[in-house]
């Protein structure tokens, strides 16, 4: 892989990593969210007019649904959570589930690296998860857990629906429709919304700058290859969350980074 191509992977790894800090230490972390989605659909907006989603409306409204629940699952998790415990389970519980699923319900057979793979994942994981029960967080490990789910969720219906249509208009559909659904349950008040508008908008920023530069790697590299070292965000995360967790935590997110990138890759 170039070294152009490598870097752009670290930078977006990082920026990933950033956002998720920034919705960490924000005041409301579900507010700062929405606030994120809907600045990112906005922007993406004039798409959504060139180019509408029309032959897969069903497809954008599910996985709008299915952002809603990873909206609300992952600033539930923050609000209760360490960075550290919540942002390596929800991005390692991902690849996880995709590989054991093709293992077990498609009947695929796994080659070594990704047996090797899913065992450091496991074990990555259950060292979070460890920790996080010394440390009387095991509800942020449920939420982490189904945000994981849902990112299953959405990123196996988009992958699905972006071959007969165009990606920006589709993606800006569902994150409208997504921190939509989050707007009508929680009714904030505008107050509320232009208090965390600053916040979300330099998250909804970072969020767009990341997927656009794996997409740019995506085109210059192979997309097993750029997956597997994007997975290097996650011990980005743990190490500018900043928080005394212990070396568990540490060795669990490398294992969890690890793991993820030959189950990937």
């Amino acid at each position: 892989m170039p070294i152009f191509v490598v870097t752009l992977i670290l930078v977006s790894a990082l920026f990933h990593a950033s956002w998720n800090l920034l919705l960490h230490k924000s005041d409301d972390p579900s507010m700062s969210i929405v606030v994120s989605y809907l600045s990112f659909g906005i922007l993406l907006s004039p798409a959504l007019i060139i180019d509408p989603p029309t032959e897969v409306i069903g497809w954008a409204v599910l996985s709008g649904l299915f952002h809603a629940l990873y909206i609300s699952m992952l600033s539930m998790g923050y609000q209760i959570g360490s960075l550290g415990v919540v942002y390596p389970l929800s991005r390692g519980v991902t690849p996880l589930l995709i590989a054991s699923g093709g293992w077990v319900i498609l009947d695929e057979t796994p080659s070594r690296t990704t047996v090797t793979g899913l065992l450091l994942l496991t074990c990555g994981l259950l060292l979070v998860a460890f920790v996080a029960k010394k440390i009387e967080q095991n509800r942020a490990v449920i939420f982490a857990f189904i945000t994981g789910v849902s990112s299953v969720g959405y990123s196996l219906i988009d992958a699905h629906a972006v071959d007969t249509t165009g990606a920006l208009g589709y993606l800006s559909m569902l994150v409208l429709l997504g921190s939509s659904v989050v707007l009508v349950a929680r009714r904030p008040s505008f107050l509320n919304i232009k208090k965390n508008a600053l916040n979300g908008i330099i998250i909804g920023v970072l969020q767009g700058a990341a997927y656009a530069l794996i997409l740019f790697a995506f085109q210059r590299a192979q997309a097993g290859e750029v997956a597997g070292l994007r997975q290097v965000s996650i011990i980005f995360g743990t190490l500018i969350a900043r928080e005394a967790l212990g070396l568990r935590a540490l060795s669990g997110s490398i294992l969890v980074a690890l793991g993820a990138a030959l189950v990937i890759w």
